[in-house]
């Protein structure tokens, strides 16, 4: 475990690309000790946020949008630990391997973003625009060289890492009801769901997608679980 923790938190320092290992030892305790690390980080965040409020340093967030929805049990289970793990994972760390995929994911995010802040559909619009600009700075600047291409990659992944993380936290003031309008102190109300990214981002990159889902789908599942018994 100690051993996971060290590994973890060097990788964390300054993410590099990693090949993924063909065959995993013991996946289940593997998985086993990053939920619980998860967990650990998760609840870890969440008093620090809570002190912060507490404290008043920051504004109370208001109501969650959880807490107003009229869901079955069955439909929140199934969005937690089926639905959102595939989707975020895909979306979040699938593309953390392909560099086209990364340019397609900073331009989803920036038309993503900019709805939210015009509170308008069309801004999406713009995602198409930025990916076709920036595949074409990459293709008339770096394709031409393999070596050239891994050279600026390997120099601005850890940059792109720890933004996926950010961008991934961001996305959960959707959980809040005021939402966006919580920027500019927005990562400081998704502190625990930063610390999980980064985990994720860990485990995607050393391990492999198929296991980030599996992490992602055990660390929603338990606090789901303890929200379905509290209603």
């Amino acid at each position: 475990m100690l051993e996971l923790i060290d590994d973890l938190t060097n990788y964390l320092k300054r993410p590099y690309l990693v090949r993924i290992p063909e065959k995993v030892d013991k996946p289940f305790n593997l998985l086993l000790k990053l939920a619980l690390i998860c967990i650990v980080a998760g609840i870890g965040c969440g008093i620090l946020l809570s002190l912060l409020i507490g404290l008043k340093l920051i504004p109370d967030p208001g109501p969650s949008v959880i807490d107003h929805k009229k869901m079955s049990k069955i439909v929140l289970f199934a969005m937690a630990v089926i639905w959102a793990p595939l989707s975020e994972e895909l979306l979040f760390r699938a593309q953390l391997r392909r560099f086209t995929g990364s340019l397609a994911f900073i331009a989803l995010i920036c038309g993503a973003f900019l709805s939210a802040l015009t509170q308008t559909d069309w801004a999406y619009l713009v995602s198409p625009f930025i990916f076709i600009i920036l595949y074409f700075i990459y293709r008339y600047n770096l394709a031409r060289s393999i070596t050239l291409k891994f050279e600026f990659w390997e120099r601005i992944f850890p940059w792109h890492f720890h933004l996926t993380a950010i961008c991934f936290s961001l996305v959960h003031l959707s959980n809040y009801e005021k939402g966006i309008s919580l920027l500019p102190l927005g990562i400081l109300y998704t502190l625990p769901q930063l610390a999980v990214g980064l985990i994720l981002g860990y485990t995607r990159m050393n391990y492999g997608l198929k296991y980030s889902i599996a992490l992602h789908a055990m660390y929603n599942f338990f606090p789901v679980l303890l929200f379905i018994s509290k209603y």
